[in-house]
């Protein structure tokens, strides 16, 4: 099924600040797996083709915008050592190591690159599509001044985890970080 399918089937399309600002900014609200599980269910499959169509480094709930919850759910579509992962009503555990400057863009504010301080190390839990709660954990507890944590693989992974959380807080990029001027790569 294509991304135009997906979205008709589910009257979803990308939420961008400049056309759904109050549904970027909105607190995901938790679901009740045993009643709810379906909309994380049809979330997903909405997420999965997002994030291939647009080559996001994840997808949070904020990211889609869908009339059927009628605010965000906490669903997160997450990068991992084994694939990627939707991961339902996630919780940060703990964030470990000296904060660097990731450099980020958002599918949420097109267009934009902004300069964002994250932790190297994140451990998260949360519940699969399939009930089971699960603790995650990505990033490099051993980060060092000087090293570029951006290239790690790991420390990107546990950038995209926080960046997603934060949108399940109804926080973006833009909220916590600077711009980046692109023009001083330039130079």
């Amino acid at each position: 099924m294509r991304i135009h399918e997906i979205v008709e089937k589910y009257d979803a399309e990308i939420a961008t600040v400049v056309n759904h600002n109050d549904w970027v900014r909105a607190r995901a609200r938790e679901i009740d797996l045993d009643n709810e599980l379906h909309l994380a269910e049809h979330l997903n499959e909405i997420m999965v083709y997002a994030r291939e169509l647009y080559r996001f480094a994840g997808v949070s709930s904020n990211n889609i915008y869908w009339n059927l919850t009628h605010i965000p759910i906490r669903t997160m579509y997450i990068p991992t050592e084994n694939g990627f992962v939707t991961i339902i009503n996630p919780k940060i555990l703990k964030s470990e190591g000296k904060a660097f400057n990731s450099v980020e863009g958002c599918g949420s504010i097109p267009g934009n690159v902004y300069t964002v301080k994250r932790k190297p190390h994140i451990s998260f839990s949360g519940y699969t599509l399939e009930k089971k709660y699960i603790e995650l954990e990505c990033g490099s507890k051993d980060y060092e001044a000087g090293e570029d944590p951006v290239l790690s693989s790991y420390n990107a992974k546990a950038c995209v985890v926080q960046h997603e959380m934060d949108h399940l807080d109804g926080v973006t990029i833009k909220d916590k970080g600077t711009l980046f001027d692109l023009s001083s790569l330039m130079k």
